[in-house]
């Protein structure tokens, strides 16, 4: 099934959102490695040559604390890797955001990033679940007792877009997904986040010039 986006309208949206927040850090990305795939089967990937990719990862979350945009040099990693990646399957780089619009480019790539902060609460009874007693029974009362958590996820996404053969709307060629819980250490997410888009790519061998 063949999917579309407005990639212009997702830009837009993005620039517009990093007007109500400030910068964020390498928290946001994913911590476990679950990497999905998923690709436009009638798309041939050997049609292609060149793809433009700018320097800065988009972020989403639901979280008014969180900034909108990982611009480098914290995105400086995360950006060589799909640069690598794409090098070593023939395609070259463009960074000049005009050339989508222009069609000088033949693919539009944007890296996403869309954390979830998750919060709650978990209140049990006496012996761990079972219901407490009533007087005059048992222990005098029930008394609950409650546990609270916090955690957050993240997705790291990398979209893929057509812009060689579509028109008004922009074809998804390909899309990846590295998803799960995301660890307080920054080195540590960076790191998985990495070994997530090779991953990608190992099990898109079709992206090939």
């Amino acid at each position: 099934m063949k999917k579309t986006i407005q990639l212009a309208g997702y830009f837009i949206a993005l620039i517009l959102l990093n007007s109500c927040y400030s910068s964020p850090d390498l928290s946001g990305l994913s911590a476990e490695l679950v990497v999905a795939t998923d690709v436009d089967v009638d798309v041939d990937f050997t049609d292609y040559n060149t793809y433009y990719l700018s320097d800065t990862i988009y972020v989403v979350s639901n979280s008014i604390r969180d900034d909108t945009l990982i611009v480098p040099p914290k995105s400086d990693n995360i950006i060589a890797e799909i640069v690598a990646n794409m090098t070593d399957r023939g395609y070259t780089r463009s960074t000049t955001h005009s050339e989508i619009g222009d069609k000088l480019v033949d693919i539009a790539m944007a890296p996403s990033i869309i954390r979830v902060t998750n919060t709650g609460q978990n209140c049990w009874g006496w012996w761990g679940g079972y219901p407490g007693y009533w007087p005059p029974w048992g222990w005098g009362g029930y008394y609950p007792y409650c546990s609270y958590y916090k955690y957050d996820t993240g997705t790291m996404m990398i979209e893929m877009v057509d812009v060689k053969y579509s028109n008004s709307k922009f074809q998804s060629m390909w899309t990846s997904a590295c998803f799960g819980i995301m660890d307080s250490n920054e080195v540590l997410n960076e790191n998985r986040a990495l070994r997530s888009i090779e991953q990608a790519f190992i099990q898109s061998p079709y992206i090939q010039k």
